[in-house]
């Protein structure tokens, strides 16, 4: 069951999105909601710290505590409205001391709900979305930017290849699960298997219809022009999907995480949440 919620509140002027989703997402689940805010700290290389007065460091500072102060309030406005018990946890750090932070802090919810990276602003979400993947040992849920509709589970796909990292995804989403009305495993052929398996994702069906979930299998070729994350977009698209569950790949390297190929284009390109574990 997941009925403790972490959503990191994204800085900055105007509506969160990500924070409705989330609200939206706890009533849903009759889940607490904790909202985490960040007061941004320049990360100054102590080589040009010189080159910065006091007064312009202390007036960064407090507009980015203006800022965090902005985002717990409309977090406050959000859960009241769908009446939704919640609190509030603030950090203060450069942002890739306090992603470090939200990863650990992640490691004690049942999920924890981040926004994705928006390329027209400045903001962390990227950094924190893969400290959470990576350290916490917890699943995540990407909102894409645009994202209007509350949280539904109705109809769910799941990206399955057969590797650990999907395998860990369905594990996390299956409180989800039990909320859909569609679940639709697919698996795309690349060509590259050499396993000889005329119906590829048959176990994970098996396995969920043991917890009295049917799953659709669908098999898919890339035309000649796609990669994975193009075909698994225009079936999103084409069945009308609310939730896309799967393996988030990639590895820590002496604390700077690197993405692997699909997964990082999937974050850029995503049209609907987004369940990764790893």
């Amino acid at each position: 069951m997941i009925k403790d919620i972490l959503v990191s509140l994204r800085i900055g002027e105007g509506p969160d999105a990500t924070v409705d989703y989330a609200a939206s997402a706890a009533a849903a689940l009759g889940a607490h909601l904790t909202g985490v805010a960040v007061s941004y700290e320049i990360d100054i290389p102590p080589v040009y710290t010189e080159a910065f007065s006091t007064d312009f460091l202390e007036a960064q500072r407090a507009e980015s505590r203006r800022l965090a102060q902005r985002a717990v309030e409309y977090f406050g406005e959000a859960t009241r409205s769908v009446n939704v018990p919640s609190d509030i946890r603030t950090i203060d750090g450069t942002p890739g001391g306090a992603a470090e932070q939200i990863g650990m802090l992640s490691r004690l919810y049942d999920l924890t709900i981040v926004g994705q990276a928006d390329p027209d602003r400045m903001g962390a979400e990227e950094v924190i979305a893969e400290a959470v993947l990576f350290d916490s040992g917890r699943p995540v849920l990407l909102v894409p930017i645009k994202q209007q509709k509350p949280f539904s589970a109705k109809r769910i796909l799941i990206a399955w290849d057969g590797g650990r990292a999907a395998a860990r995804a369905v594990a996390e989403a299956r409180p989800l699960l039990a909320h859909a009305n569609l679940v639709e495993a697919v698996v795309v052929d690349t060509g590259r298997s050499k396993k000889a398996d005329s119906l590829p994702g048959a176990d994970l069906a098996r396995h969920l219809a043991r917890h009295e979930k049917t799953v659709e299998l669908r098999r898919l070729v890339p035309g000649a022009d796609e990669g994975i994350v193009d075909v698994l977009l225009k079936e999103v698209a084409a069945r009308d999907i609310d939730l896309v569950v799967m393996g988030g790949y990639g590895h820590s390297r002496l604390r700077e995480f690197v993405l692997g190929g699909v997964t990082r284009d999937i974050l850029e390109r995503m049209t609907v949440p987004l369940l990764l574990a790893h």
